[in-house]
Formats: C-alpha cells, sequence, structure tokens
C-alpha cells in the first residue's frame, strides 16, 4: 500500500503532465485565444477528472467516493448525488446532505458548523495521538463520556492520512460511509486491503529467451 505522500505527489505530478498537454492542445486549435483563458480553461477540465469515477488516477479513497456518487445519482430509489437517507426519532426517513469528499477534505460547510468534518490533511499520527487526548479530557470534563468514546472511536478508525486512503471513518453509522467502505476489498478479517496477482500470472520473460550467442561476463585483464 502506497502513503499518503507517496499518491498525492504522484497525482499531482500526473495532473500537471495532462495541464501541459491539454494547454499544448488548446493552442494549436486555438491560436488566438490568451494563455491566461487557456491555462483556466485547461485546469477547470483537468480537476474535473477527479470526479470521473472511470479515472484511475484518484486515491483508493477518491475512487470509492466516486463509485457511491454515481450509485447515488443512477439507481432507483436514490435522491440524487450526496444525498444521505437517515431516520428521525420518530423512524420516518429524512434526507440530508452528504458530500464526502468535502468532508473528507475539511472543506464542508455543515460538517465544519456541527463538527463532523474529518480532514485527512496534516493528520500525522502525533496530532491523532493528541487529538484523541483532548477528546478524553473533554468528556471528563463536560460529562459526556459516551459521546466522547463515539468520537474516539471514529477518530481511531480514521487514523492518520495514510490510514484514511483505504477507510471511511463512520462507516458504522453513517450510511454513505457504509457504501464507501463496501467497496473496498477486504481480507478474512474485514478490513480494507489491496489485491494481489496470482503467482504465476506474470511469466518470467527470462526463461524465455533464446539466444543464438552466448553473452559471457566481462573480465578485465590486470596489467602486466
Amino acid at each position: 500500500m502506497k502513503t499518503y505522500k507517496e499518491f498525492i505527489t504522484e497525482l499531482n505530478k500526473f495532473e500537471r503532465f495532462l495541464l501541459k498537454k491539454g494547454i499544448k492542445a488548446i493552442q494549436k486549435f486555438n491560436p488566438g485565444q490568451t494563455y491566461k483563458s487557456i491555462k483556466k480553461s485547461a485546469l477547470r477540465t483537468t480537476r474535473g477528472m477527479r470526479s470521473d469515477d472511470a479515472n484511475p488516477f484518484v486515491s483508493p479513497r477518491r475512487e470509492a467516493e466516486n463509485l457511491v456518487k454515481k450509485f447515488q445519482k443512477t439507481y432507483p430509489g436514490q435522491k440524487g448525488e450526496n444525498i444521505m437517507k437517515l431516520k428521525d426519532k420518530t423512524g420516518k426517513p429524512k434526507y440530508v446532505e452528504y458530500d464526502p469528499t468535502r468532508v473528507r477534505q475539511g472543506d464542508s460547510p455543515q460538517a465544519k458548523v456541527t463538527g463532523a468534518a474529518q480532514s485527512m490533511r496534516r493528520m500525522s499520527k502525533k496530532s491523532v495521538r493528541e487529538m484523541d487526548k483532548e477528546i478524553k479530557d473533554m468528556g471528563k470534563r463536560f460529562g459526556i463520556k459516551q459521546e466522547a468514546e463515539n468520537a474516539r472511536s471514529i477518530l481511531k478508525n480514521t487514523g492518520d492520512q495514510h490510514s484514511a486512503i483505504y477507510k471511511a471513518p463512520q462507516y458504522r453509522v453513517n450510511p454513505t460511509d457504509k457504501k464507501i467502505d463496501s467497496v473496498y476489498p477486504k481480507n478474512k478479517l474485514g478490513a480494507p486491503t489491496t489485491t494481489n496477482l496470482p503467482k504465476g500470472a506474470v511469466p518470467d520473460a527470462s526463461k524465455k529467451v533464446k539466444a543464438k550467442s552466448k553473452i559471457k561476463p566481462f573480465k578485465r585483464n590486470k596489467p602486466k
């Protein structure tokens, strides 16, 4: 599994490559257009690909989020993208807006107000430990021990920014996160994992080389 930093570095390089190619293509077909407007158009198109469910060049978490959003838009009975079905106190269904991508990035205004934002940015293992201690202390200080334990459980499951690539934080209580979690391949214990190629799927090319002449190792002659 790749780390958060490795993913972001590779994706940024890929997007810069696409942006460069896009600018060149637009300049070729629209030579009279200004460079500023060309770059703006190409940048908008490149960033729009992040939300494409067919785009493989995104993190596993973003890919899962895109697939769930497609499900919400196309599956009968769903109310549309980023609309989550919950139940009120009487058991009747209610629908709320929940964008898992913006919540994960810490950019959702509603999540900021309710405290539900689970941003991956700058979430190191050290910061997770410090936040866990603060939540625990708040629970004792204000007499909300159970609520604090629930928050600590979500924080523990989310983990640092590397772990969050492969997890949906509130999958036990949040219908959208539960759907995101179902997209990941699981190991025997039910934890998200990567799928490996079966043994022998990739042939050993070195065993199939048919050379007419032998390649002897080079030996340097010692000076006399």
